[in-house]
């Protein structure tokens, strides 16, 4: 009973850390990972806005687009259109921006598009 008795705790705590992580990736965090809807849209190869309800959004040209699923308006002015819909939200960047029209489904905003970003 005389010998001095020391934890091994700290030298196995290293050499799990080195295997237990070992293939994943822990660095890039902001990868981008399919939501459970989109991967069963895949899976069952049906297009994804009908099950997440995600924004379709088209352009023709730069001077119109057309903006389905969306939920609200956020911000409007002449040169900055954002909108919130169900997955993110869209920035219209540009001058002399109008929205046509807009229903429950859909929009047209009109002008001189310069960029279109999704936050």
């Amino acid at each position: 009973m005389g010998k001095n008795l020391k934890s091994t705790h700290e030298k196995f705590k290293k050499k799990a850390k080195k295997t237990l992580y070992k293939g994943l990736d822990t660095k890039n965090k902001n990868k981008y990972r399919p939501s459970y809807l989109e991967s069963i849209s895949k899976t069952l190869n049906l297009p994804a806005d009908l099950l997440t309800g995600a924004p379709i959004v088209t352009t023709v040209g730069r001077n119109q687009i057309c903006i389905e699923n969306y939920k609200s308006i956020i911000e409007y002015n002449t040169n900055f259109i954002k909108i919130q819909t169900k997955a993110c939200k869209i920035c219209i960047e540009g001058k002399q921006l109008n929205i046509l029209y807009y229903t429950d489904v859909e929009m047209r905003i009109d002008g001189y598009i310069q960029a279109i970003y999704y936050q």
